[in-house]
């Protein structure tokens, strides 16, 4: 009986903290075959952490829910240069149907770099900003 209340405590917890983060879209680029969404969002948490900027490629018309399944990162307590959305400052383009380049600013703190999602290949640039 302990055991079982042990393992269920930490997933409570973790079931209470994913309601409080909320994400904004700050930029969305649509793919040239108009299947996927570049999406890049602000994540906030709440006060106890700074914002992030987070990147997702969705089907088309889809908005982010959850973390970006494709970049995360944040300022870096305040070195990397931030966007609008006060996350470290990021751009996306995309190049063909299946290949996206992300943009980022240099001293940004990477949590999440994948290099491809649904046939989507991505390339990742640091930007001097």
């Amino acid at each position: 009986m302990l055991k079982a209340s042990l393992l269920i405590i930490p997933c409570l917890m973790a079931a209470g903290c994913s309601g409080t983060c909320e994400n904004s879209v700050a930029a969305k680029a649509t793919s040239p075959d108009s299947k996927h969404d570049a999406v890049i969002f602000q994540r906030d948490c709440g006060a106890t952490t700074g914002y992030s900027t987070q990147i997702s490629i969705l089907d088309n018309g889809s908005v982010p829910t959850g973390s970006g399944n494709i970049f995360r990162a944040d300022d870096n307590h305040g070195v990397a240069a931030v966007g609008d959305w006060q996350g470290p400052w990021a751009d996306i383009k995309w190049v063909a149907p299946d290949r996206l380049i992300v943009r980022y600013a240099s001293k940004s703190r990477i949590f999440e770099q994948i290099s491809a999602v649904d046939d989507v290949k991505i390339d990742y640039r640091q930007v001097g900003r």
